[in-house]
């Protein structure tokens, strides 16, 4: 190989072991350590003797939280990390609970006690999962606190650490709900917004519905039954669904940013030092919409109002409800006017009146819509039957009509003259419409020259628009007319014989 072929391949290569290193210090981590409080001593089998544990912090340049993967070896002092490896799942769950992805004020201790109990955590799984020696939990003994504080934070997580039990990082619970009747809601139970981490203003939104129009009218509420739409973790709400709502659901959306731990490992650059995590916390969205509250409408009313044409509330009247199939769903009477059907399904039926009162037609069928909690009205009214009376006035003998009879037409029950009619040169008189009930017709005036007829006729009018007929006669009256002869001349003198001719008024014989 020529010279400056060799120079050439020197420099390329050159070349791309710069590019490479310029590379991979980009994604070098600077990782340092500082000297803290050891909370706890502990008897070392190592050392023979009770000395302090854990007297350093691990941190990056921007105060990223680090945790040593190695007991006894040297501490970090600004070494670059750029060989990442895979990180143990336990202790990336143990980071997932630990500090600072959260602070340890729930056990009541503080943030730096929290992440020393994170660190102290990590070694005794490593000896537990069998990763390296670590420490024996056992071995432990009071230090500047009570070992009784930091002990049951230190198991909580090497417990988690073993069963691999990751944090609920969003949750909403329960999922499926069936909202209850409580006064004029329908109301859920508590939905709680579940996390092992602090959040602040979750979004709470109605998603969805199967009545598009519930959702302006569905409430959420707090647990003080205040209205609002965020919250805080672990806090919890109710659905409010008006009480008149009919059977249905709706989907509840719940968003929330919760900041999480990612975890990431990486080996010592420099023998003998150690391996370390490095915890970054970034926000993360959340969103839940799997969440259903479901309910059964209450059922309906359906009430009929039951009027004559008079203005009469009518007891009697017998209906039947029909759905939409047309099948008989109840069945029920009126009384002073009113009918009920009760605890009737949300739908559409039809009032079919299938026997009128007594005098009474009956009506059309009418439809009505039967809505949840609500009572429906439906107004029917009936015809009441009528009909005419109508008096032939005769001559009892010749049959001829008779004009100028008055007649008086009286309610058979109450006694009261309803109508009085007089016929006309036909010899008829016709009532107006009479309602449905029993009548007497009576004579009260006779025609000129004839004779009163006192006999009563009882009628009832049953059927509608029907007209009866009556015929009434009367005897015309007769007298006798007597002549006594006698001589003009000769008192006393009866003379027989004389025949005479009587005419009327109009000169007929």
């Amino acid at each position: 190989m020529s010279k400056r072929k060799r120079f050439k391949l020197i420099t390329t290569i050159t070349l791309i072991f710069t590019f490479l290193l310029t590379n991979i210090k980009v994604f070098a981590v600077e990782i340092n350590s500082t000297e803290a409080e050891s909370y706890l001593n502990y008897n070392s089998p190592t050392w023979g003797k009770v000395l302090p544990i854990g007297n350093h912090r691990y941190y990056a340049p921007d105060l990223r939280t680090c945790y040593c993967l190695n007991t006894g070896a040297l501490n970090p002092t600004g070494q670059d990390y750029t060989e990442e490896i895979s990180l143990d799942g336990g202790i990336e769950t143990i980071i997932y609970w630990g500090y600072p992805a959260r602070d340890g004020s729930e056990w009541g201790i503080s943030a730096d006690e929290y992440r020393y109990c994170t660190q102290l955590a990590i070694w005794a799984y490593q000896k537990e999962a069998g990763l390296s020696r670590g420490l024996v939990r056992s071995r432990l003994q009071d230090g500047t606190v009570p070992l009784s504080r930091l002990k049951p934070v230190i198991d909580f997580l090497v417990e988690k650490g073993l069963n691999k039990e990751l944090p609920t990082f969003f949750e909403v619970t329960p999922s499926n709900i069936v909202a209850h009747q409580e006064g004029d809601y329908f109301v859920s139970e508590p939905i709680k917004l579940k996390s092992d981490y602090e959040f602040k203003d979750a979004k709470v939104t109605i998603k969805s519905s199967s009545n598009p129009g519930l959702k302006d009218v569905v409430k959420i509420k707090d647990m003080d039954g205040d209205e609002r739409n965020t919250y805080n973790s672990n806090e919890s709400f109710r659905v409010y669904i008006p009480i008149d709502a009919e059977t249905g659901d709706i989907k509840i959306d719940a968003k929330a940013t919760v900041e999480l731990p990612a975890s990431l490992a990486y080996a010592t650059p420099v023998v003998g030092k150690q391996d370390m995590s490095l915890v970054n916390i970034s926000p993360q969205a959340m969103n839940k919409d799997n969440v259903t509250v479901s309910w059964t409408g209450l059922n309906g009313a359906v009430q009929v109002i039951k009027k004559g044409d008079d203005g009469k509330l009518l007891t009697g009247a017998k209906f039947v409800l029909k759905n939409a199939n047309g099948e008989n769903v109840a069945e029920a009477t009126s009384q002073d006017g009113k009918a009920v059907f009760n605890d009737i399904r949300p739908a559409e039926y039809t009032i079919h009146e299938v026997e009128a009162p007594q005098g009474y037609l009956v009506t059309n069928p009418v439809n009505v819509t039967v809505k949840s909690n609500k009572v429906s009205i439906a107004k029917m009214t009936d015809t009441q039957i009528k009909g005419r009376i109508q008096v032939l006035k005769v001559d009892e003998e010749t049959g001829e009509p008779l004009e100028g009879a008055s007649f008086d037409i009286e309610d058979k029950t109450t006694g009261k003259v309803v109508e009085n009619i007089t016929t006309g040169v036909d010899g008829r008189a016709t009532s107006g419409l009479l309602p449905f009930r029993d009548y007497i017709v009576r004579e009260t005036k006779a025609p000129n020259k004839y004779v009163l007829n006192g006999k009563e006729y009882e009628v009832s009018i049953t059927e509608h628009m029907q007209t009866i007929e009556i015929t009434h006669s009367n005897r015309i009256i007769k007298g006798r007319v007597a002549v006594k002869k006698t001589d003009s001349e000769i008192a006393d003198l009866n003379l027989e014989g004389a025949e005479f001719t009587i005419y009327d008024n109009n000169k007929n014989s």
